[in-house]
């Protein structure tokens, strides 16, 4: 779907529907079923977060952000998220302090995953996002995945119900890990999304997805 994405937005010709029919197409020839959302977007339409493909035609030099939402090979959920930079020229310092954000969210509340952790520890104890990213913030920290979106669902403090997921991380759960960083009244948002699987003594990260390097600034 990247390279797709990257051959045909610079000859202006490639919308977000184009886009999002190759993961379709690819989910298929692997064996995979079916998608639940159609979660892509591009430049302005990042945000607020939640629009779903179109027949925008993508401009070079934009953001592209999705969330996979789809149930692939052997009947397993794959719910991921990225967000490319596809253009010639550098990404806005904004953006790539968001992307920067984004990646620090995930890295640090997915190192708190091990067995015998409690759901409400890792709401309590989770990354802090600045203020201006604050109301925009996703649904929630992580949830459950495994043959679809599933429990537990880990709420970021303010959203937290105290006793309502009073539980403790068991090896072989698996967890999606979340992180949207959209300014208010901003003109692009950054989603990213990892699947982390508890282990025995800790979590192994199922996604090998790479980070789109413009914009984490290299």
């Amino acid at each position: 779907m990247e390279d797709a994405a990257r051959a045909g937005v610079p000859h202006g010709d490639m919308s977000e529907d184009d886009i999002w029919a190759v993961l379709h197409a690819e989910n298929i020839i692997r064996g995979g079923e079916w998608i639940e959302t159609r979660l892509l977007s591009s430049g302005p339409r990042t945000n607020p977060w939640f629009q779903e493909c179109g027949g925008r035609i993508v401009q070079n030099n934009e953001i592209v952000a999705f969330d996979t939402d789809l149930v692939g090979a052997y009947g397993i959920c794959v719910d991921i998220s990225r967000t490319w930079w596809i253009g010639d020229q550098k990404p806005r310092a904004d953006m790539i302090e968001a992307m920067q954000i984004g990646v620090e969210h995930i890295r640090t509340n997915m190192d708190m995953l091990k067995p015998g952790v409690n759901i409400e520890e890792l709401s309590r104890k989770t990354h802090v996002l600045p203020d201006k990213y604050q109301k925009l913030k996703y649904g929630c920290l992580m949830h459950g995945v495994g043959l679809c979106d599933e429990w537990p669902l880990v709420a970021y403090p303010d959203k937290m119900v105290p006793g309502a997921f009073d539980y403790e991380l068991q090896p072989g759960m698996t967890l999606c890990v979340e992180a949207l960083i959209s300014p208010e009244n901003g003109d692009f948002s950054i989603k990213l999304e990892d699947q982390v699987l508890i282990t025995e003594d800790g979590y192994e990260n199922l996604t090998k997805y790479p980070h789109d390097p413009a914009l984490m600034g290299h």
